[in-house]
Parts: C-alpha cells; sequence; structure tokens
C-alpha cells in the first residue's frame, strides 16, 4: 500500500471527528480508536502537531512564521519514512469510516505536503511560490477565523498529538464548563439552544456594527455575521457560538 502525503491523514482524522463530534458515544469510540494509533508513532505525533501550528497558531511575524516553516521541513522530512507504519494502520481505520470523510481541500495542509515531500532542484521555485504564498495566507487569515473556535483545536487536534487528559486539564474551568454542558443536550434541544445562541451572536453583532465608527471593524463584522447566518443547527456550530459570543463581549 503506497503512503500518500500526511496531510490526507491530517484531514481524514479531522473530518471524522469533527463529523461525530455531535454524538458523544461515537464521538468517543472514534477518539480512542484514532488516538491509539497516533499512540504508536511520535514522529507522526510531531507531523500533526507541526501542521496543526501552522494552521491555528497566532504568529507575530512573517519572519517567525518562515523560520517555523523552515525548521519543520528541515525536522520532518527524514522522518516521512518513520510514518508509514501508522498511515498504513489508519488506511484501515478510514476504510471503516468513509461515512464520517470529507474530502475537503486544506491548502495549509496542501502546502505544507509540497514543502516536505517534494525535493530536487527541478522544485525549488514551486516551493518558494509555495511558500510564500502559504505565509501570506496564514499571516492575513480573516477575522472569522475565530469561527473555527479555540476550543475545538485545542481539544480534538493538539489533545491527539499529545494527551486528551492533559489537554483537557489545561482548559480553563469556564472552558470545561462549556464543553460539558454542549456534550450533553439532548439531541432534540439542540435546534433550541443553537437558535437563542444565534439570535445573542447576531444581536451583538449588530449592536457593534452600529456602535464602530471603524470600517474596517465594520467588514470585519459584517463579515463574521454572514457566516453565523449560514451555520448548521448542530453541537459543534453550537459550541463555536458560544466560543464567538465569549471572544464578542
Amino acid at each position: 500500500m503506497s503512503m500518500k502525503s500526511f496531510g490526507y491523514y491530517k484531514n481524514n482524522i479531522d473530518s471524522i471527528l469533527e463529523n461525530c463530534y455531535g454524538n458523544k458515544k461515537l464521538f468517543k469510540e472514534n477518539f480512542h480508536v484514532v488516538m491509539g494509533a497516533l499512540k504508536l508513532s511520535k514522529p507522526f505525533r510531531e507531523f500533526f502537531t507541526a501542521y496543526n501550528e501552522v494552521e491555528q497558531r497566532k504568529f507575530n511575524s512573517k519572519e517567525e512564521l518562515t523560520e517555523y516553516i523552515n525548521e519543520s521541513i528541515t525536522y520532518l522530512r527524514p522522518k516521512i519514512k518513520d510514518i508509514k507504519g501508522v498511515c498504513n494502520i489508519l488506511e484501515i481505520v478510514f476504510s471503516k469510516r468513509k461515512n464520517l470523510i470529507n474530502e475537503n481541500k486544506n491548502e495549509v495542509y496542501d502546502s505544507l505536503d509540497y514543502l516536505i515531500y517534494k525535493k530536487g532542484v527541478r522544485n525549488i521555485t514551486k516551493r518558494l511560490d509555495i511558500k510564500k504564498n502559504l505565509i501570506e495566507s496564514v499571516i492575513n487569515k480573516k477575522s472569522n477565523k475565530l469561527l473555527g473556535t479555540k476550543l475545538l483545536p485545542g481539544v480534538l487536534a493538539y489533545s491527539l498529538s499529545e494527551n486528551y487528559n492533559k489537554e483537557f486539564a489545561n482548559l480553563s474551568k469556564e472552558d470545561k464548563k462549556v464543553l460539558s454542558e454542549v456534550l450533553d443536550i439532548k439531541p432534540k434541544k439542540v435546534n433550541e439552544h443553537f437558535q437563542t445562541e444565534k439570535k445573542d451572536i447576531l444581536t451583538k453583532i449588530n449592536l457593534l456594527v452600529k456602535d464602530s465608527g471603524e470600517e474596517s471593524l465594520k467588514a470585519k463584522l459584517t463579515e463574521t455575521k454572514n457566516v453565523v447566518l449560514k451555520m448548521n443547527s448542530d453541537k459543534i456550530s453550537l459550541l463555536r457560538l458560544k466560543q464567538l459570543g465569549k471572544d464578542l463581549n
């Protein structure tokens, strides 16, 4: 079985966990299956952490991000062969969970894949272009990236590369409470909670738009509002709304 680039495995893991998040039992089952596979390979967890960092972490400058990407490429390239075993195991995991996997394109993962996996003089020009575009994309993240929530990546992604219980313990008391409350909501009550939270968020945004004298801020708030209006009624979206409400306070 030929091993694909790491972004494929990262994308599928993200997809499985996100798509079963609304079902507490199913989420725990899949989380432990994926966690079990990742525990088998430290190099795989290191790939996982690096991809997460580039996608989620807030870098202070292009120079800092460039240095991080360069160090990641240098460090991870020699380890490609070391993740083959766990990748083969994950292929089996994926084959049994096709209904939970969305083939979404992730530009960050695709760019890192090219920079890490493609070598040789012929690829230098393209690697430089891809690195430049990746840096610009990450640095200029839109404000509605908040809707990805800080909470979910913290609990799902980073915890997979280290330890779930340790990561959960590091959450604030308030974040633990919010996460537990959302997970415990009965399916038939999700929409009711979602609509209430959505209404409150839209009210906050409208007030901020009205009171703000900065056109750039108004534009960002309007953009965020449009994202909220398009959100589906599920536990993931509810959790995102709660996090956004906290950020808007």
